[in-house]
């Protein structure tokens, strides 16, 4: 049938055949690098298969392609073919580097089909004389209903001598609880919270929630996704020593893509060593700031009486630009003042669970106040986002003494920005 007279052209896998494909044995593998940035080289590379259209070779992208196969037999024989292709691609790749270590995709879905237990990857590798130990078997454990056959594939599995990640962690699907089930041995940040990573303090919280993670159950990270030189290096601040992304390198056919990588990789070391240099002066910069603001403010209140705080921090919470809240507390944590806070700075919206403490709340608990009870002079908290106002703030903690010399901790919440980190506990 002829299309209409000014309809679109019709994309090539519109009408793709997917038994043709499969008959034909359509597929090709690229490889993405991925890049350990603390031997600034090659870890090894992850498989990513295209079909190839029976009909004039056309690329078709995997999304369309295991769309079409449905979850249905073909779904095997799909999963299969690209394991193979991949997996006789790095054999040839592996001779050529040796050490590399291969990613290679599982769909997981198949174990919700009973496909468990066949040995046909552990054949597969045996028979291109493959390592499994240098093979690691992705896991999108999203897509696995059945628990129990999840539980046996990556047992199976293990004891064969491959590695396991978790694939896609911290995207809007994934279970954390499964971590218990599949004890990966690499946890691979999804693109959706790396994305923008440099921008948005909520990411990078989760963010380094997983990296502590990872630290203590012995996973290697992975950050995946990565487009931009800035989400690269606030990832390698923060702990990642693995990258994955555009912004290394492009999936692709041959060892162009390799090479480049490394070189990526290098500009990007350097990158980092000037990156690193300009925050801890921007650091120091800051604490000075911080000090001399601390220092005005203390000499502004020691002295006084308890009845005249209140009055005396109202008017220094507006001299400050920098300032959010101010608020005293006594020698035993006992908030000795009501909160003076900017009024421009607080949440209306989220006035429901954000407030200022108000006069004769218990703070003895809080951390900052404990510690300085241990001995600090000063404390500096890492930026989080204040309950007295709803926005990211960092809070400043010292002592100085009133009209009749008893000791009183002044808490200062300054305004802060992601990525403005200042070092817990420093001493003044």
């Amino acid at each position: 049938m002829t299309a209409c007279k000014g309809s679109p052209p019709r994309r090539a896998e519109e009408d793709l055949d997917l038994e043709q494909l499969l008959a034909a044995q359509g597929v090709v593998c690229h490889f993405q690098p991925l890049l350990s940035m603390r031997s600034q080289a090659l870890l090894g590379v992850e498989a990513l298969c295209r079909g190839v259209h029976p009909r004039g070779g056309a690329l078709v992208p995997p999304q369309r392609l295991f769309g079409l196969a449905g979850q249905g037999p073909r779904l095997i024989d799909l999963d299969r073919l690209c394991r193979q292709r991949a997996l006789q691609a790095f054999a040839e790749l592996s001779r050529r580097h040796p050490g590399l270590i291969l990613h290679l995709n599982f769909e997981s879905a198949l174990l919700d089909m009973g496909v468990v237990g066949s040995g046909h990857l552990r054949d597969l590798v045996r028979q291109l004389g493959l390592d499994p130990g240098r093979i690691v078997i992705e896991i999108v454990e999203s897509r696995v209903s059945d628990l129990g056959a999840l539980e046996r594939f990556v047992v199976e599995h293990k004891d064969y001598g491959f590695l396991l990640a978790l694939d896609d962690v911290g995207s809007g699907h994934s279970n954390l609880e499964r971590i218990a089930i599949i004890q990966p041995d690499v946890l691979k940040i999804d693109r959706s919270l790396i994305g923008g990573l440099d921008r948005q303090y909520h990411k990078q919280e989760v963010t380094r929630a997983l990296l502590n993670l990872a630290g203590k159950i012995g996973a290697l990270v992975v950050a995946e996704g990565v487009e931009r030189e800035e989400e690269a290096l606030l990832a390698l601040e923060m702990g990642v020593d693995v990258l994955q992304g555009y912004y290394l390198a492009r999936p692709g056919p041959g060892l162009q893509e390799l090479r480049g990588c490394e070189e990526r990789g290098r500009q990007l070391a350097a990158s980092f060593r000037r990156y690193t240099v300009e925050k801890i002066a921007a650091k120091k910069a800051q604490h000075r700031l911080y000090n001399q603001v601390m220092m005005d403010l203390v000499e502004r209140l020691v002295g006084l009486l308890p009845e005249q705080l209140d009055q005396r921090l109202a008017e220094l919470v507006d001299l400050n630009p920098w300032l959010e809240c101010l608020y005293v507390l006594d020698d035993q944590g006992i908030q000795l003042s009501s909160t003076a806070c900017q009024a421009r700075r607080l949440s209306r919206q989220r006035g429901a669970i954000f407030w200022p403490a108000a006069r004769g709340s218990d703070q003895s608990l809080k951390h900052y106040y404990l510690l300085l009870k241990a001995g600090l002079e000063r404390y500096v908290s890492d930026p989080y986002i204040s309950r007295a106002s709803g926005n990211l703030c960092l809070t400043i903690s010292t002592w100085f003494k009133d009209a009749a010399g008893r000791r009183l901790v002044l808490c200062a919440d300054f305004e802060a920005h992601p990525q403005a980190g200042v070092s817990q506990g420093q001493g003044g």
